[in-house]
């Protein structure tokens, strides 16, 4: 168990560095749910509904926790870029820096890795296409730091530990257009 909870915030940035680099295009938050409890304890992934800048924003934020709270999952790795959140999240009067967020939550605590970077596009294949080119700064590691509130309420709903049906609360959540992405399924 310890190893993939060693192993994923690696995982997470590399998943996240090539698709940075392979053009450029937005990651949509992201939550990796885990459930210690089991044998195969990594049970999927869930990415947030697109979403309108203010309120709809926040609101697709913390309902990122609804099925983690359903699956009754022990811990999760949240990830999202910040500038964009921030951007999202209409955070004005705040020098925004690029950087790639990696919350792992926990019911007693969290802690957030921060990767900042920089990034500069150019073209490829002729004009057609766009690659991005990242320099990675000094990652940096906080333990139960504030969060913004969208990340406060996500924790929150997920430690509600709802007992909602399962199936019933999936397909609610594609419907209003989460992904979901099991490893394995559940029954």
């Amino acid at each position: 168990m310890t190893d993939i909870v060693e192993q994923l915030p690696n995982i997470l940035l590399e998943m996240v560095d090539a698709q940075i680099r392979a053009g450029g295009g937005g990651l949509r938050p992201q939550v990796h749910i885990l459930a210690e409890d089991m044998d195969a304890a990594y049970v999927g992934y869930m990415e947030c509904r697109p979403f309108y800048r203010g309120a709809d924003a926040a609101s697709a934020l913390a309902n990122l926790g609804v099925l983690p709270s359903v699956i009754k999952a022990t811990r999760l790795f949240v990830v999202w870029e910040d500038h964009d959140i921030r951007t999202a999240l209409e955070i004005q009067g705040e020098h925004i820096n690029q950087g790639i967020a990696i919350l792992d939550a926990r019911f007693n605590g969290h802690t957030l890795r921060w990767h900042p970077f920089s990034a500069v596009g150019r073209q490829v294949n002729g004009g057609r296409g766009i690659a991005v080119d990242l320099t990675w700064g000094t990652p940096a590691r906080y333990e139960n730091v504030p969060l913004l509130a969208p990340f406060e309420a996500l924790l929150r709903v997920w430690r509600e530990l709802r007992d909602d049906d399962l199936e019933r609360t999936a397909i609610l959540l594609q419907k209003a257009g989460y992904e979901l992405n099991w490893a394995t399924p559940l029954k």
